[in-house]
């Protein structure tokens, strides 16, 4: 589990970067408009797909060291913060394919995964801010 617990602890850096730059890339694009990209959709599908990523190596933790005992900080608000991201994350990447308008695509990715990087900036333990692994 240590393993795990060290990938979980690097992994967080991933999402937080990951869901960062597709953050910027959605507000650039609703501030100043002009044409959805592949490229917007992949960086929307990689923010996903990071936390899609965290979310299975948390569980892990979760389940293998039983942290709903370990106290309500890791017992119940980490994980279900976390869950609520995902699915924040999930409900925006999947309205992005029914909008017609480039507009509404940017407006709808940036504040998602505004939503997305407060709640997962939120539910980081607060001691572990300054170390990159545990």
């Amino acid at each position: 589990m240590t393993v795990v617990l060290g990938l979980h602890s690097l992994w967080r850096w991933v999402v937080l970067v990951a869901v960062f730059v597709a953050l910027v890339r959605g507000l650039g694009g609703w501030v100043r408009g002009g044409a959805w990209t592949r490229a917007d959709r992949l960086l929307s599908m990689i923010a996903v797909s990071a936390i899609d990523i965290q979310f299975v190596l948390g569980a892990i933790l979760w389940v293998g060291q039983r942290r709903w005992s370990d106290g309500a900080f890791f017992g119940v608000v980490h994980p279900v913060v976390m869950i609520i991201a995902l699915i924040v994350a999930h409900i925006g990447n999947t309205r992005l394919k029914a909008l017609p308008n480039p507009i509404a695509r940017y407006r709808t990715m940036a504040i998602s995964l505004l939503v997305v990087i407060i709640l997962v900036s939120a539910a980081i333990p607060p001691d572990s801010w300054s170390k990159a692994w545990a």
